[in-house]
């Protein structure tokens, strides 16, 4: 059972190249994917604000596997990052940082998975001094459709006309076709399709569990 997670709000690879980047990854590994999840929160925001994100780490079950492009679809502080692998680690998740063909699970030597995050601090120090000489990267803004993202591409790799995904989340078609194109989401899906073919959405709900580490906790503001 794996689980891919697209950031969306980032000034790096846009989320249309994330995915075809980790679905060609998934197929050349014999990965079976269960489900395609994006997180839209801004890359800016500090772990603890993200309540959506750990919602999505509260989400997945022990003994499966998270892939993703780089560190920072998880977080741009290696601090926080060193939370996110220790919850992940404790619940015996793999993590595949796909760009790096590297995985860190329980058998991962800690020197190795130390030295990763070193190199990735450094990468974040010379990208912040680049944007203190001037140049920062642009990013797609937010928008209210983002919240119904995994469901429109559902549809649109069913086959579902724009029109009837409008009447379905009762939104205007117009908007909601600006919205579909901006975010390249009919290649997406498309894509997904010829790749791996359309991942089935999840209907019946998981037993919940008691979280195992203190980043997953419900609170006050969730």
């Amino acid at each position: 059972m794996a689980t891919i997670l697209l950031k969306n709000l980032t000034d790096k690879i846009n989320i249309l190249e994330q995915q075809n980047f980790l679905l060609s990854c998934a197929k050349r590994n014999r990965i079976s994917i269960e489900n395609t999840e994006v997180d839209t929160s801004d890359h800016k925001a500090t772990l603890e604000d993200r309540v959506e994100f750990k919602g999505f780490l509260r989400s997945l079950s022990s003994n499966s596997s998270l892939l993703v492009y780089d560190f920072w679809v998880l977080s741009s502080q290696v601090d926080e990052l060193v939370k996110v692998c220790e919850c992940l680690l404790q619940r015996n998740i793999s993590l595949h940082i796909c760009s790096k063909k590297v995985v860190i699970d329980k058998n991962s030597d800690v020197t190795d998975v130390l030295n990763l995050l070193a190199c990735e601090r450094k990468q974040c120090q010379n990208e912040k001094e680049e944007v203190v000489q001037g140049r920062p990267k642009g990013r797609m803004s937010q928008s209210k459709f983002d919240k119904y993202r995994s469901e429109i591409i559902s549809y649109l790799e069913q086959g579902t006309s724009v029109s009837r995904i409008a009447d379905i989340l009762d939104v205007k078609r117009t908007s909601l076709k600006d919205y579909i194109n901006s975010r390249n989401l009919k290649v997406l899906a498309k894509t997904k399709q010829e790749l791996l073919g359309a991942t089935p959405k999840k209907i019946a709900s998981q037993k919940k569990k008691k979280p195992k580490c203190d980043l997953i906790k419900k609170s006050s503001k969730e």
